[in-house]
């Protein structure tokens, strides 16, 4: 465990730094930024990610659902889509006295309306027959998902697979998710998963997504790594900084190696002591 000011020191240290300057020490803040981001892509055991259960929200009913021609939105009457957890590639269905047009959501804009995208070839007055079919799990940060399961009756899991461009095959289709994508809406300002086709509101799935690191900001800031991963974090910010000023071959590949040797520790710095036995 250490607080931004120590590692700077600690860094500094290592790049054989005295007196720096105000921007010199914001850089050093930016490379120590950098090698957490690193180091923890790299995996930091019992930090490198998280393994939760989610569930998507099911069909939103809707008072009215308005598209105007040549509008490239459609107008809610009550149902806010931020607090109702919409998102981008919802299904938008807009029910005229029985007929119903299908969209896809392409992002939520405000308190009472949802981005279609295109512009509207004509207009739509939707009933309360309108609704949206919420496709998406709202995500705890922005970490990569490492993989997604779908849990059956029995708890069994079924992995799903990675593919951004599903919905050109199937978009409107729903049943068992089999398909999965990541993504970030602005106007949530969350990153969330679609998947497809759309489950089921009762259906559940285990989601594996690396841990996030919230940058550090203030000296007093800590990061509360075991001193293993705190020494790679520094040979990452090192190498960071030597790139960013152009350092000399030499060095730089110098560094590179460096990280190559801390990254055992990485990995390792969980684990009790290890025992090793000549051959």
């Amino acid at each position: 465990m250490a607080t931004r000011a120590e590692l700077r020191t600690r860094l500094q240290y290592r790049l054989g730094l005295g007196v720096v300057s105000a921007v010199e020490e914001e850089r050093l803040n930016e490379a120590l930024n950098s090698g957490i981001s690193r180091a923890v892509s790299d995996g930091v055991p019992g930090l490198s990610h998280d393994t939760f259960i989610g569930s998507v929200s099911g069909d939103l009913s809707l008072t009215t659902a308005v598209i105007s021609v040549g509008g490239t939105t459609a107008t809610l009457a009550s149902e806010n889509p931020v607090t109702n957890r919409v998102y981008p590639h919802d299904i938008l269905v807009v029910d005229v006295s029985g007929t119903q047009t299908k969209f896809l959501i392409r992002d939520v804009k405000d308190a009472d309306e949802v981005e279609l995208g295109s512009v509207a070839p004509t207009a739509y007055s939707g009933g309360s027959s309108s609704k949206i079919v919420r496709r998406s799990i709202a995500l705890p940060t922005t970490g990569q998902v490492v993989s997604i399961f779908r849990l059956d009756a029995s708890a069994k899991t079924a992995r799903l697979a990675y593919e951004p461009l599903w919905a050109h095959h199937d978009p409107f289709e729903t049943g068992t998710a089999k398909y999965f994508e990541q993504r970030f809406s602005e106007t949530q300002d969350k990153s969330f998963i679609s998947l497809w086709p759309a489950p089921a509101v009762g259906d559940q799935f285990t989601i594996v997504q690396t841990r996030f690191v919230s940058r550090l900001t203030a000296d007093s800031g800590t990061l509360k790594f075991p001193e293993e991963a705190l020494d790679a974090v520094i040979e990452r910010a090192r190498l960071a900084y030597l790139t960013w000023t152009g350092s000399d071959s030499v060095g730089a590949t110098l560094a590179t190696q460096a990280v190559q040797d801390s990254s055992d520790s990485l990995k390792n710095s969980a684990n009790s002591v290890q025992i090793y036995t000549k051959q």
